[in-house]
């Protein structure tokens, strides 16, 4: 396992932190709080027997969004009982959801109601193409620099810093936006990599389970508990306050349907 695997497995397994890759102290005191429940010598490092019980851990449950049926997920979608879409998606549409399908199974924590949540806040933030965007809806760079040239002049991230000469403004679904935040997510030579489907997803997911953009640091298992009724309404604040809650509400428990649809359980 790499340190990537490593962190999503923990995050399957309901240990709150960041799958970026990079190991640190919230990872390893992680790994060693699974040690110390596993029985395992406790020394935060992910070693043969550590590996094995990490995988016995997960054996057999689901991870990720490969759980359900793809195609009866999009059947659903398409079925004009989500009255998000109408009744079709185009190829665009569809490899925007996949991506973000893909980008759950990578760093979300495997539970349905985090992806139905991340997959109704994409809609709200991107629009129904469930795409990521430049900030503006903008379709190249230039007029992307444009834009935030003209709208916010006094606005850091509106000009062009750092080594590479780019310009550090919002790209992806929940958007990233400053140099100091794209360079934390290893992509401040390529920022346009933030508008890739699954990247971008990577990124939603990892901030919605571990609350970094939430004021208190909740993550969305605080308000949509597996067990638990749902918060939709403060749940928004794992992104932006409540802003437009409704919206992404009615959103949530259409995807919730689709997935339930494509578990064979509606």
């Amino acid at each position: 396992m790499d340190c990537r695997e490593v962190q999503a497995t923990l995050v399957a397994l309901g240990y709150s932190i960041v799958v970026d890759g990079k190991p640190g102290p919230k990872t390893k005191a992680a790994i060693q709080a699974f040690q110390v429940s596993h029985g395992l010598h406790v020394d935060g490092i992910v070693g043969p027997k550590t590996i094995a019980a990490l995988n016995a851990a997960t054996a057999g449950k689901p991870q990720g969004a490969s759980v359900f049926d793809r195609a009866k997920f999009f059947a659903y979608l398409r079925s004009g009982k989500a009255p998000m879409f109408g009744t079709s998606l185009s190829p665009g549409q569809v490899r925007g959801i996949e991506g973000i399908l893909d980008g759950f199974a990578k760093t979300g924590d495997g539970r349905d109601k985090t992806l139905g949540y991340g997959l109704a806040t994409a809609r709200r933030e991107v629009g129904p193409g469930m795409v990521p965007v430049r900030e503006g809806f903008c379709k190249t760079d230039a007029a992307a620099r444009a834009y935030v040239a003209k709208h916010y002049p006094n606005k850091g991230y509106s000009k062009p810093f750092g080594p590479w000469g780019h310009v550090y403004y919002g790209r992806g679904i929940v958007q990233l936006t400053w140099f100091d935040n794209y360079d934390r997510e290893g992509i401040a030579d390529d920022p346009d990599r933030a508008l890739d489907p699954e990247f971008a997803a990577e990124l939603m997911f990892a901030g919605l389970v571990d609350g970094r953009w939430n004021g208190q640091g909740k993550g969305i298992a605080f308000y949509l508990p597996t067990g638990g009724p749902d918060d939709l309404k403060n749940a928004r604040r794992t992104v932006n306050v409540t802003d437009h809650w409704e919206e992404i509400a009615s959103f949530y428990r259409q995807f919730m349907a689709a997935i339930f649809a494509a578990k064979g359980a509606a």
